[in-house]
């Protein structure tokens, strides 16, 4: 496990830190617009990684686990427009909460391997 760090928010995980050869398969592309109380969506059961980016606001906090999940401030930070691969668990949900500024959206691209 490793961790990175930024804008004083600690991420713990796996990464790769070099060029990768893993080709994905898309699947489902979903949105979830994001507000001042948190929204969950479920990804398809088979889902082992996602794509994730905010658009609108400055930023958002998203929780990923399985089961429904809930998210607050305290959870992962993603600012606007960033984009992140991550692995999710089976049955996994993200949820998110809308940091400051206006009304965001979450995009999410769930990927196959």
């Amino acid at each position: 496990m490793a961790s990175i760090t930024t804008d004083a928010v600690t991420t713990v995980g796996t990464f790769i830190s070099e060029n990768s050869s893993n080709a994905f398969s898309l699947g489902a592309s979903r949105s979830l617009a994001i507000g001042v109380t948190t929204a969950n969506i479920a990804l398809t059961t088979t889902c082992r990684f996602v794509s994730i980016t905010p658009a609108g606001g400055t930023h958002c906090h998203y929780q990923i686990g399985s089961g429904a999940q809930t998210a607050t401030s305290s959870s992962h930070y993603l600012r606007t427009g960033d984009r992140i691969v991550l692995a999710v668990p089976v049955n996994a949900n993200i949820a998110t909460i809308q940091g400051t500024g206006a009304s965001t959206t979450l995009y999410i691209t769930e990927l196959f391997n």
